[in-house]
């Protein structure tokens, strides 16, 4: 493979340091949460977080919880976060879980649905629709059946009258999320929005609300493939 020219940065090269540094920078940013949270009652973190907690014949704790309807467990007081059977979870699994719990508030859920913009995410909601809503539009366009069935096996259930198809998803137990879809209509294509409930700020900023809505218009489009291949 040919070198770059002198003092250029080779494409593969970019990513691989990028990805090292998004990594090292979320290993930091646990260990902070880590020492915050080893200061507080784990049985607190439970209750605002709306989690379960099991004491330990030791004296530590087990707390549980499902992020997209898998399960996980938070080990305390080492805070290390793993799968029902054992096995870790991804980096960036645990630095959600751990962001979670180290900004829950015990807030109730609204029932009122907002975008990005609402929970602090001003900054990020053009560009959040672009990545999610504008996404899943042109995947799915008038499939609503194949969109309908996808939804289904992610974990969502169906919010009746909100629009021609509407979605609800659990990201984390009180980080609710909604997928509101509309057929084309005349010469308009297909439109999509990803919403939160307007608590969401009490539990997790906006990127990472925005990281979160993601993650499922991902899934969601994955479905899509798989249904055409």
């Amino acid at each position: 493979m040919e070198s770059g020219k002198a003092g250029e940065r080779l494409p593969g090269l970019d990513e691989a340091a990028n990805e090292n540094k998004r990594r090292r920078s979320l290993v930091v940013r646990c260990d902070q949460y880590r020492e915050n949270l080893k200061k507080r009652d784990p049985l607190e973190l439970a209750r605002l977080a709306a989690i379960s907690s099991v004491k330990q014949p030791d004296g530590s704790f087990v707390l549980g919880g499902a992020h997209f309807s898998k399960e996980y467990r938070i080990n305390w007081p080492s805070l290390t976060v793993t799968g029902s059977s054992g096995e870790p979870a991804s980096l960036q699994t645990e630095t959600l879980w751990l962001h979670y719990l180290d900004r829950a508030d015990g807030h109730p859920l609204t029932g009122r649905w907002v975008n990005l913009s609402e929970i602090g995410g001003l900054f990020y909601q053009q560009a959040f629709q672009g990545y999610c809503g504008d996404m899943l539009a042109e995947s799915w366009g008038n499939n609503l059946d194949g969109l309908r069935k996808n939804c289904l096996a992610t974990g969502g259930w169906p919010i009746p009258d909100l629009a021609d198809l509407a979605f609800e998803w659990r990201a984390l137990p009180r980080l609710p999320l909604c997928l509101c879809y509309r057929l084309p209509a005349g010469p308009k294509g297909a439109w999509a929005t990803m919403l939160f409930d307007a608590a969401a700020e009490h539990y997790v900023a906006a990127d990472v609300a925005a990281i979160v809505g993601k993650e499922l218009a991902d899934r969601l489009v994955t479905g899509q493939k798989k249904e055409l291949s």
